[in-house]
C-alpha cells in the first residue's frame, strides 16, 4: 500500500462526515425557517430550499418536521449549556467567572436569534402557545433540566467560595437565570444589539450586588451586616 493510500480517510468516516454536514445544515435551515414562519407554517420543502439540498436529503435524515424540531432544539440547549459551563481558562475569581460564563452565553443568543425565537414559540423559555409546547420531547425537556442543573452548580460554586450568601441555592440559581433569560428575551423579541460584554458586566453586577445605591441610608456598608434571611 503506497504512502498516499495510507493516509485517505476511511470510507465509513467520510459517509459519517458528510452525514453530519448535511444534518448540521438541515438544522440551520430549519431554525431559520422556523422563526421565520412558524412551525405549523414550515413544511419540510421550504427547509430544503433554504439549505440548497433536495428534500429527499431531508427525509433521509428526518421523518418528520416534528423530528427535526425535536433535534435542533436538543442541539441547540446542548451548545447553550456549553456557553454557561466554567471554561478552564476562566478567571479564578468567582465574580470574573460569572461574567465570562454570561459573555458566552449572550453571544450564544446573539448568534442564534432564530432558534430563540423558536424557543420562545414553543414555550421554552417563556410561556408558548399550548400547541407548539405539545411538540417538546422528554429528552429535549431534560436538556434544559440540565441547563437548570449547570446554572445551580454555578451558584454552588460561588458559594463555596463565599461570594454568595449561605443560603438554599435553588432561588439563587433562578434569579441568576431570570437575568439572563430577561436579557435574552429582550435581544430577542426586540431586535436589539447591546454591547454583550457590558450586558454581561451588568447582570453580574445586578447579582451580586442589587441594583440598591451603595450609600443610601439605611444599607449595611458590608455584605457580612445582612445576615442570612
Amino acid at each position: 500500500m503506497s504512502n498516499s493510500s495510507a493516509r485517505r480517510t476511511p470510507l465509513p468516516r467520510r459517509r459519517d462526515e458528510a452525514k453530519a454536514l448535511f444534518r448540521n445544515a438541515i438544522l440551520d435551515a430549519a431554525e431559520h425557517v422556523f422563526a421565520k414562519q412558524g412551525f405549523h407554517g414550515a413544511r419540510i420543502q421550504d427547509i430544503a430550499d433554504h439549505a440548497r439540498i433536495a428534500v429527499g436529503t431531508v427525509y433521509n435524515h428526518f421523518e418528520q418536521k416534528e423530528d427535526v424540531l425535536h433535534a435542533l432544539l436538543e442541539v441547540r440547549l446542548e451548545q447553550m449549556i456549553g456557553s454557561l459551563s466554567p471554561q478552564p481558562a476562566d478567571p479564578e475569581p468567582f465574580d470574573q467567572k460569572l461574567t465570562c460564563c454570561v459573555i458566552r452565553t449572550l453571544q450564544f443568543v446573539d448568534a442564534h436569534r432564530d432558534f430563540h425565537q423558536v424557543a420562545l414559540d414553543c414555550g421554552l423559555f417563556a410561556k408558548g402557545t399550548a400547541s407548539a409546547s405539545n411538540i417538546l420531547k422528554e429528552k429535549a425537556v431534560a436538556h434544559f433540566e440540565k441547563l437548570r442543573a449547570t446554572m445551580l452548580t454555578l451558584v454552588n460554586d460561588g458559594i463555596q467560595c463565599g461570594a454568595l450568601r449561605p443560603m438554599d441555592p435553588v432561588p439563587l440559581a433562578r434569579v441568576l437565570g431570570g437575568l439572563i433569560r430577561s436579557s435574552s428575551i429582550s435581544m430577542v423579541m426586540e431586535q436589539s444589539h447591546p454591547d454583550l460584554e457590558a450586558e454581561a458586566s451588568l447582570l453580574v453586577d445586578l447579582y451580586l450586588n442589587g441594583a440598591g445605591r451603595a450609600d443610601r441610608p439605611g444599607r449595611p456598608r458590608d455584605e457580612s451586616d445582612l445576615g442570612e434571611r
